[in-house]
């Protein structure tokens, strides 16, 4: 194509437009500026047309000329595109030059129109001025405008040239379009018109010609006269190339101009110009298609096919020649094959499409088709050469397919599939993968056969014999092992899913060759048991028939043992030895080889087969139905399953562990009956004939439990992939349960173990038997007891179950308590399990002391004995189950929670009851008696002077259980006795209730009486025979010097009384024990005192200071049905007590004594002539009887170690003691405050030794407290600065702590009785109870040390808790430990109140006044307090780095808005500022 030459311009400046051009318009690109596009298409048109003119002119010339020629050019080019580069550089800031320059311009133009202005005004003044006139005013055309708005005597002129004509209407439009629509129908109906031009349209006066894949050309006509040619509107080439192009226009613009132009001089000239105008733009698309299939067969070449496909000609707008399968140089009959594909111009017919041809030529029909592929909508070589090479490949696979139907005569091959695929099937039936597909290579044209699991190796020579000769593929036995290696791989599939692994080799040791195993065919397939690992089945194939065209296989069961390589003479039929197994061998020596027959495997008895239809019969049928392969592939049903080979191998694997089982029972001397095949082949059972009797088994029990043994077998389950299953049957069983399932003559035992071919199965079942058998002696001792009605045992012991391995009792009054009794086959050992049944809130008691019970019972085997343990202790140990075990923050100094109650079993009869790891109750279960003995374990049982590590004696305990002592119980005591405590009665005296057989041992000691009546003393006994309540003796060269005499009572395990050696008599000084005899302390004495037996005589209420009187509480508030109820009615009391008690557990507030008080002492005042069970009260409640005058009650010495001395007590006086009850004295309490009397008095105790006196010991001074000393046992007392503090131990039922408060009598600051019965009641009712924390008391001693208008405060807010002011928001709580809600100023549950230069405490506010939803809390807050003494301000602590939250930021805001308003600075600031939050405090929610 010429290039395009345009005119030069120049490049210059022109004016702009006017006054009228607006300000800042950049110069229009016009003559001065052209497109950067334009210009490099302007470039690149040049140097193309130079490189056409060189391409032309240069063959012409001489080579020295050539060359010169193409340096000019390349220079030249060079040259333009260096300066094109540098303004394509310039470019990048061309913009700011082009502002620059129209700014300037725009300054150069405004200059010349104010010089030109300024001339032309001057030139106006001098020349046209001079004579001008002013003219007559414009009357009509003022008088129109004024009047109209408009003025209307313009000339017409002015309308006629300037206003356009208006448009023409739509409907003028569309029947002018339709009129010239009627004219171009009329035209081609009188014209001729080529045949490929039939597709046109004619709409909107056009009409428009559509040729597929070639060109679009719109024409009309410009009036309705015949001699008006045809109007050529557009032309648009269809011609695309997809594949190579991109996308992009094959025409440029500038050539499709010159068709345009050109097609268009052909309708001007021609006589048949639509005929005409096709020739043309058909035969420059035709030359455009060919091109483009050139570009895409070089693209096809160099990225996709490449030496595969060659373009062997090409001539521009005639034809295009490419060569295929270039590698098929030879065909089968020696010659050369040559494969070649042409497209090109019909010579004979310009009109026609392009035309294909093939060589060698296709059948018409497969050329026809072929030839589709480039006439449709995408033009592309690489399509119409794939559709030939797959037309090629099927013909190519049609001739290999009569090949081998005329040398394989029994196979049946089929072509099937694009690209073609000749399958060819190896076997029958065969499945998808087992075909042998042979394929043609699409770029080479080589025959490719492919099967699966075949070798790599085979298919190449598979595929060297199909490519030379196919004749040679049946001769060469290609197929025979094809068939093999597909038969090998039907095993493995049809095994995948069963408990073998595959193996084609192992690593055998070398064989004789007269050994079985060689004469076995080369092609073996190796399938290991799994669960048996030494045994093999061995699969061989070997071919038969007339053709060979038939495999048999052959099935072999082979036992090996690992050996070592040269190990090759020891091969016995015997199996490997312990030290050959412990060898990591990994060679395999055969030991046995044995035929398998397939036919007895599935015709069995235990195994079914399918009757199967006959295989020449079966394909008959095949080939005269004529079903498509396709269909034979997608069969559901799989029929290469080897089911012989599935039958063989589940068969092996059943029977083989009853091989391995019948072995065990012949090396054990078992007799049995053999491998048999149960009813309707269900499975396999081996029956033992006898089993061995059982050593460390009385003779009588192995007798009976032979005699009873029905029937004995091994089963695995399910049939033979699970584990062992042994059945035992057992009948005539001696004693019958409650148990449905036991109800029948006979009972079956099942046992399982673990199947494997490594684990033996006869050993565990020995156990399990011996197991049996040591489990039934005891329980034939128990049948004969249990059995007779008469005896005792029968109505507490019922038999639950009893399935030969385990045995359930249910004893007890009830029967809810269970006792599981089974024997461990690993050690031997009896195991006890422990239950409830039925109605039973509470777990089994005996858990406690399982293990304790389960030793003893594996050392007397006695279940008749055991149970008699189980029926005494069960009272005691419930009762003893009743204390609470829970942890509890708080309880002690130490962060950690501290166990409330600890349970120490020392024996089944003997337990350490541990209260909060400080003090220890000894407690031994008396047999037979329906007693217990309980004493202070903090004493040493052999020594009762020294104190055990760890504990500490708890004062006034011997007192205490004295209070629980039935009358029937106690003892008359001598006043002789104070000194020498009595010697316990015995726990061992009497016989068993439930064994009258047996009788008790008599205690050494009885054998060691002396003329004088008392025992010599002796050393210690052992832990298996020795009482644990009787103390050991002292050394016998003490006693020698010593002599001392023993307590004449009626114990059969007297205590001795210790010596006194070097120390002092603890009659002495010991002080303030009460004597065990029956003196004044004691409850069966008719003047009971209330005191334990001190030094002093302990005063009563009547002369104590009474808590009850003073304004504490308004007299409006008690009622004459309160005081009704008080036993100190008349006393001379200043103001009776209040019957009704607003504080629970507080003993300062006496109320009437209850009628049932378990023995304890009764209130001062009351006659104490009763029994302990009775009141001193009479029926009408409230009325006291009259009082008898009380003597001094008898001064007793306190001996610390009485407590060492047991106490019997009942076991219901027992439950009394640790059963959670009310307070004394008060009807009924609140849960809180719920527990035990032992709890309540070990409580006491804790706080009163542990807590108090240390606190004043140890911090008396830190704290601001002076300890008084007194001689008074129970009693604390102590001062502060203005007030004495007495914290006494209830006398009455030691269950309770009593504070007392009295002024100082140097005191300056008056006390009022109210405030000093606020501490006393809060003292009760907040510390001096349950759970009795330690931390609680610390914070309380610590607020008492206070000073005294911080205390006055403090009582004021204590009031506010106990008696709440509901006209307040809030509710206050003091918290003396710290809460969980608190802020983390010190660790939870440590003392709440700290008292220094400063004081901290936490007080807890509740919102009241507000009705709260169901199951929701009202709002809570934890408020700490810090209070500064100097500066007498309160605040709320902070804590450093800590997230403040809304409450905590609405406390701080009213505290600090308190401070600054609150002007009182005398008085302390504690009251009331927590009293404003009380009543102003806000917190969002």
């Amino acid at each position: 194509m010429p290039p395009i030459s345009t005119p030069q311009t120049q490049l210059s400046l022109t004016p702009m437009g006017g006054v009228g051009a607006q300000v800042g318009q950049a110069p229009h690109p016009g003559n001065n500026s052209i497109s950067l596009g334009l210009l490099l298409d302007f470039l690149v048109q040049k140097t193309y047309h130079e490189l056409s003119v060189l391409g032309e002119l240069l063959p012409r010339k001489m080579d020295m000329e050539r060359k010169i020629e193409i340096v000019k050019f390349a220079r030249s080019t060079r040259q333009a595109f260096v300066r094109l580069l540098a303004l394509v550089k310039w470019a990048s800031s061309a913009a700011k030059v082009d502002k620059c320059a129209a700014i300037s311009a725009f300054l150069d133009q405004q200059s010349l129109l104010f010089v030109d202005t300024a001339d032309m005004m001057a030139r106006m003044a001098r020349e046209n001025l001079v004579n001008a006139r002013l003219p007559n005013f414009s009357l009509p055309c003022a008088v129109d405008v004024l009047t109209t708005g408009c003025y209307r005597r313009l000339p017409t002129c002015i309308k006629e040239k300037i206003v356009p004509p208006d448009p023409i209407t739509s409907n003028e439009k569309a029947s002018v379009l339709q009129r010239l629509n009627q004219i171009i129908q009329h035209r081609l109906v009188t014209s001729e018109l080529p045949p490929t031009l039939v597709n046109l349209t004619i709409a909107e006066g056009r009409a428009k010609f559509h040729v597929p894949q070639e060109f679009e050309a719109t024409l009309t006509l410009m009036g309705d006269d015949p001699a008006i040619p045809w109007r050529l509107l557009n032309i648009d080439i269809l011609v695309s190339d997809p594949d190579t192009g991109d996308g992009k226009v094959l025409v440029h613009s500038m050539q499709v101009n010159y068709i345009h132009q050109l097609v268009q001089s052909r309708l001007f000239s021609d006589e048949k110009p639509l005929t005409d105008m096709y020739n043309c733009l058909h035969v420059f698309c035709q030359s455009l298609q060919l091109e483009v299939l050139n570009s895409q067969a070089q693209r096809l070449i160099r990225e996709r096919w490449g030496e595969h496909v060659m373009i062997e000609k090409y001539m521009a707008g005639q034809c295009l020649t490419l060569a295929y399968w270039r590698a098929q140089s030879f065909g089968n009959d020696g010659k050369q094959e040559k494969y070649t594909l042409s497209v090109g111009i019909d010579s004979s017919d310009a009109a026609k499409p392009l035309q294909v041809n093939h060589e060698p030529p296709l059948p018409t029909e497969e050329a026809e088709h072929v030839n589709q592929a480039i006439r449709c909508d995408r033009l592309s070589i690489e399509r119409l050469l794939v559709e030939t090479v797959l037309v090629r490949s099927k013909i190519k696979l049609q001739e290999l397919q009569t090949v081998l139907q005329r040398d394989l005569i029994f196979t049946k091959s089929t072509i099937e599939g694009t690209p073609a695929l000749l399958y060819l099937p190896i076997v029958e039936p065969c499945s998808p993968a087992e075909y042998l597909t042979v394929s043609v290579d699409l770029q080479t044209g080589v025959l490719q056969p492919n099967i699966a699991h075949c070798e790599t190796s085979l298919l190449e020579e598979i595929e060297e014999c199909l490519n030379s000769d196919p004749s040679k593929l049946a001769s060469f036995q290609y197929i025979a092992t094809l068939r093999t290696l597909i038969l090998m791989e039907h095993c493995k599939q049809s095994v995948q899913l069963l408990p073998v692994r595959c193996w084609e080799k192992l690593p055998l040791v070398a064989v004789s060759g007269e050994h079985p195993l060689n004469k076995l065919s080369s092609k073996r397939l190796y399938l290991q048991l799994m669960r048996h690992s030494s045994y093999y089945i061995v699969v061989d194939f070997k071919n038969k028939g007339p053709h060979q065209d038939e495999i048999e296989a052959r099935y072999h069961l082979m036992r090996v043992r690992s050996a070592s390589f040269y190990d090759q003479s020891n091969v016995t039929m015997d199996m490997t030895s312990t030290s050959e197994a412990d060898t990591a061998e990994t060679y395999l020596a055969p030991l046995s080889l044995l035929a398998i027959d397939p036919k007895g495997c599935i015709h069995g008895p235990d195994t079914y087969a399918p009757v199967k239809q006959d295989s020449n019969a079966y394909k008959r049928k095949l080939m005269s139905v004529g079903s498509s392969l396709k269909r034979q592939r997608y069969s559901t049903h799989c029929e290469y399953f080897q089911s012989e080979l599935a039958h063989i191998v589940a068969m092996c694997d059943a029977r083989i562990p009853y091989i391995t089982l019948c072995e065990e029972l012949t090396n054990a001397n078992i007799p049995y009956q053999g491998v048999q095949v149960e009813a309707e082949g269900v499975g396999l059972v081996l029956r033992i004939c006898e089993l061995p009797s059982v050593e460390g088994v009385t003779a009588e029990t192995n007798k009976a439990l032979a005699s009873s043994l029905l029937d004995c077998s091994f089963r695995l389950q399910p049939r033979g992939h699970g584990p062992w299953q042994v059945q035992l049957a057992f009948g005539n069983c001696p004693l019958s349960s409650t148990a449905p399932r036991e109800q029948g003559s006979t009972r079956s035992v099942y046992l399982t173990y673990e199947a494997g071919s490594v684990v033996p199965v006869l050993k565990p079942f020995l156990l399990d038997w011996k197991a049996i058998n040591r489990l039934y002696q005891p329980f034939l001792q128990l049948a004969e007891i249990i059995s007779d009605p008469s005896q005792p045992m029968f109505r507490h012991v019922e038999v639950r179950s009893f399935n030969y391995q385990k045995l359930t009792l249910a004893y007890g009054k009830d029967k809810t308590s269970t006792m599981t009794v089974l024997v461990d086959p690993r050690d031997g050992r009896y195991r006890l399990l422990w239950g409830v049944v039925g109605a039973s809130s509470t777990a089994n008691c005996h858990v406690i002391v399982q293990h304790q019970l389960t030793q003893e019972f594996n050392e007397h085997q006695n279940l008749v004995r055991l149970i008699s343990v189980l029926c005494e202790t069960q009272s005691a140990l419930q009762a003893i189950c009743k204390l609470p075990t829970m942890p509890l923050l708080g309880a002690t100094q130490q962060p950690q929670p501290v166990l409330m109650f600890s349970l120490l079993p020392q024996s089944s009869t003997h337990i350490r009851v541990v209260f909060r790891n400080t003090y220890c109750l000894d407690i031994h279960i008396c047999k037979g008696k329906n007693t217990v003995s309980i004493r202070d374990g903090a004493y040493s049982m052999f020594d009762i002077m020294k104190v055990v590590d760890g504990f500490t004696p708890a004062a006034g305990l011997k007192a205490f259980l004295e209070m629980f002592v039935d009358e029937s119980q106690l003892r008359r005591r001598s006043v002789s006795e104070d000194d020498n405590p009595p010697s316990p009665i015995t726990m061992e005296s009497s016989s068993d209730n439930f064994l009258p057989m047996q009788h008790s041992v008599p205690s050494p000691m009885n054998a060691r009486v002396t003329g004088s009546g008392f025992a010599h003393p002796m050393t210690p006994p052992t832990a298996t025979t020795s009482n644990p309540a009787t103390p050991a003796s002292p050394h016998t060269s003490v006693l020698s010097n010593q002599p001392y005499s023993m307590s004449p009572g009626p114990s059969g395990y007297p205590l001795a009384s210790p010596p006194s050696i070097a120390a002092p008599s603890p009659s002495g000084v010991m002080l303030g024990t009460p004597s065990p005899a029956l003196g004044a302390g004691s409850p069966g004495h008719p003047y009971h005192a209330p005191s334990p037996g001190t030094l002093h005589a302990v005063p009563s209420p009547a002369q104590m200071h009474s808590p009850a009187t003073g304004p504490f509480i308004s007299p409006q508030s008690i009622t004459e049905s309160q005081t009704a109820h008080s036993p100190f009615t008349n006393m001379g009391l200043a103001m009776a007590s209040p019957g009704t008690r607003n504080w629970p557990a507080s003993p300062s507030m006496p109320g009437p004594s209850p009628v049932g008080r378990y023995g304890v002492a009764h209130s001062p005042g009351t006659a104490m002539t009763h029994s302990p069970g009775s009141s001193g009260i009479n029926q009408q409640q409230g009325t006291p009887q009259a009082t008898v005058p009380r003597p001094q009650p008898r001064i007793l010495p306190h001996r610390s170690w009485a407590a060492a001395v047991p106490t019997i007590l009942s076991h219901e006086n027992l439950h009394k003691l640790f059963t959670p009850a009310p307070p004394p004295g008060v009807s009924g309490g609140t849960t809180s405050h719920m527990c035990s009397p032992i709890e309540r008095f070990l409580g006491c105790v804790y706080l009163m030794r542990r807590c108090l006196n240390r606190q004043l010991q140890a911090y008396g001074e830190t704290i601001h407290l002076t300890h008084i000393p007194v001689n008074e046992h129970g009693v604390t007392q102590f001062k502060s600065e203005s007030l004495i503090y007495r914290i006494t131990q209830n006398p009455t039922t030691m269950q309770t702590l009593q504070l007392q408060v009295n002024p100082h009598p140097d005191c300056k600051d008056p006390w009022s009785h109210d405030e000093l019965q606020v501490l006393e009641k809060f003292f009760e009712t907040k510390v001096g109870c349950p759970p009795y924390k330690y931390n609680a008391m610390v914070a309380f001693v610590r607020l008492l040390g206070a000073p005294t208008r911080i205390l006055k405060d403090c009582i004021q807010l204590l009031r506010l808790e106990l008696l709440p002011d509901r006209t307040l928001k809030w509710t206050i709580q003091w918290c003396l430990t710290i809460p969980p809600s608190a802020p983390p100023l010190a660790p939870v549950g440590t003392s709440a109140v700290v008292i220094k230069n400063k004081i901290l405490f936490f007080i807890q506010l509740t919102r009241i006044g507000l009705t709260v939803p169901q199951g929701q809390e009202p709002q809570t807050v934890v408020i700490p307090i810090l209070h500064d003494i100097q500066s007498n301000t309160t605040q709320h602590a902070d804590l450093r780095n800590s997230p403040v939250t809304p409450s905590m930021h609405s406390v701080q805001n009213m505290m600090k808005r308190f401070n600054e308003l609150y002007t009182n600075k005398t008085d302390c600031t504690i009251f009331a500022a927590v009293k404003d939050l009380m009543a102003n405090l806000v917190i969002p929610h």
